[in-house]
């Protein structure tokens, strides 16, 4: 069992995002330094590497497209590569966030929507930590961002709802794999959350989005980056193959509501 002694480094996956700038945020202000993947949004890594390495934390920036086999050795390449030239750095944290988000419905998806769909949101967080976690040391901590949608009927983002299903089944199973080398590894379950999306503006939709939540309203990044920064540190040592809920209440059951996906507001 490798034990730390180094400086703790994250991966974030999606982190040009909204949820995924706000973790990279959060664990930059508690000391980490961030290797970010992100997708292809160019501007916003650099804008997001400009404010932590601003504050004197390291940070890489890894473009890939996760959906491939090639995008997630991109970035373990990119973990070896790091660790090797910054001795200093240890690799304590996993954080999965990057996800293929909404749609389609059960009667409307293709075959190819399906494999693209579970390839982003399984396959890569899967080996991902199948890869990583060797590098990891004891009381490291893997965080893998599910969403409510695993919780309740999503009939109209059905393929979307499946892989956050087995992103959840995966972090139960994984838990006892990797206990063994001292580590641990748990889901966030977010809510409906503004990450910036031009439908957070859209009065219908927020009102449809709002319905689901037993405390009303949609929550904002940092509620996310918050529950992350927690199942990463000490205070939750004794935490592994569950799932913490910020949802505000949205699993708690079933909701009135008239259309099936927040997708339909964007298609008028």
């Amino acid at each position: 069992m490798k034990m730390s002694q180094g400086r703790g480094l994250a991966v974030v996956t999606g982190a040009t995002g909204g949820i995924g700038a706000a973790i990279c945020l959060r664990l930059q202000a508690d000391g980490y330094g961030i290797i970010a993947e992100y997708r292809s949004s160019h501007e916003k890594a650099g804008e997001l590497g400009d404010h932590i390495r601003g504050r004197g934390t390291f940070f890489k920036a890894v473009c890939s497209d996760l959906s491939t086999p090639d995008g997630v050795k991109a970035v373990v390449r990119a973990v070896r590569e790091t660790l090797d030239d910054h001795p200093e750095y240890e690799l304590r944290a996993l954080i999965n966030n990057a996800a293929k988000l909404l749609g389609p419905a059960f009667g409307e998806a293709t075959v190819e929507q399906f494999d693209h769909y579970m390839a982003v949101n399984v396959r890569a967080p899967y080996f991902l930590c199948q890869e990583l976690s060797p590098l990891m040391t004891a009381g490291s901590s893997i965080v893998n961002i599910s969403s409510a949608s695993a919780h309740f009927s999503s009939p109209g983002d059905i393929i979307y709802a499946m892989s956050k299903t087995a992103l959840e089944s995966l972090t139960r199973n994984m838990a006892e794999a990797i206990a063994g080398q001292g580590l641990r590894v748990n889901s966030v379950i977010p809510g409906f959350t503004d990450n910036g999306h031009p439908e957070f503006h859209d009065p219908s939709a927020l009102e449809y989005m709002s319905s689901f939540s037993v405390l009303g309203g949609v929550a904002d990044p940092q509620v996310v980056a918050d529950a992350v920064s927690f199942l990463v540190s000490d205070r939750a040592n004794r935490t592994t193959g569950t799932a913490l809920d910020v949802t505000g209440g949205s699993t708690v059951g079933a909701r009135k509501r008239s259309v099936s996906s927040v997708r339909q507001f964007t298609e008028k």
